[in-house]
């Protein structure tokens, strides 16, 4: 739902987006408190994402002609940047689960069962906290094993590993998360289709 930096700021009308996003970065057109509810998504680009505190100033700014903007524009109408702004519960509450998410990789007492789906962030709590290899911990009231699983490559001189987490929920149901690497689905592992592999 949180929107970049960049995007909002292609939603005021006339603005120039990259120069307006180094003035809202680098100079003193938002408060400490304000540039604080900008937040980097750890993301291969760690993208900037707008809170709602800093898209309210930077919409003030852009009224009040404090930004970048293209030859003959004036500030105008804004209809999706001010729609943004009417989304600020639904913001708060997605920067407050992103933050017990983080806070959860160093503190496993924060991890909720519902996380126990999201594999990605659940190896990472693992690789944290119990190592590497098959293991177990205990999240969320329940006990939850990892098991990886080693695919070799064609060739032999390269793998994949699969991890599975499995656990049985607070509803007595069996459960399980997890990926698999694209060497699971090639020839080596397929025991019908593997004639002509070395071992």
């Amino acid at each position: 739902m949180m929107r970049s930096l960049t995007d909002f700021l292609k939603n005021l009308p006339g603005v120039m987006p990259r120069k307006a996003h180094t003035v809202v970065l680098e100079e003193d057109l938002l408060s400490a408190a304000e540039r604080a509810d900008i937040h980097t998504r750890d993301n291969f680009y760690a993208t900037r994402e707008v809170g709602p505190d800093a898209a309210a100033a930077i919409l003030a700014a852009y009224r009040a002609g404090r930004l970048p903007m293209k030859a003959r524009t004036v500030p105008g109408e804004a209809p999706e940047a001010e729609a943004y702004l009417t989304k600020r519960e639904a913001l708060l509450a997605e920067i407050a689960e992103r933050k017990r998410r983080n806070a959860a990789l160093g503190d496993p007492c924060l991890v909720r069962e519902a996380d126990l789906s999201d594999d990605r962030f659940i190896d990472a709590v693992f690789h944290r906290h119990a190592g590497a290899g098959m293991t177990s911990m205990s999240l969320a009231g329940v006990l939850v094993t990892k098991t990886p699983t080693r695919y070799p490559s064609n060739t032999g001189k390269s793998h994949g590993w699969a991890v599975t987490f499995s656990w049985t929920g607070s509803d007595g149901q069996l459960r399980s998360s997890g990926s698999t690497p694209p060497e699971a689905s090639n020839r080596r592992n397929d025991a019908k289709r593997n004639n002509g592999l070395y071992e």
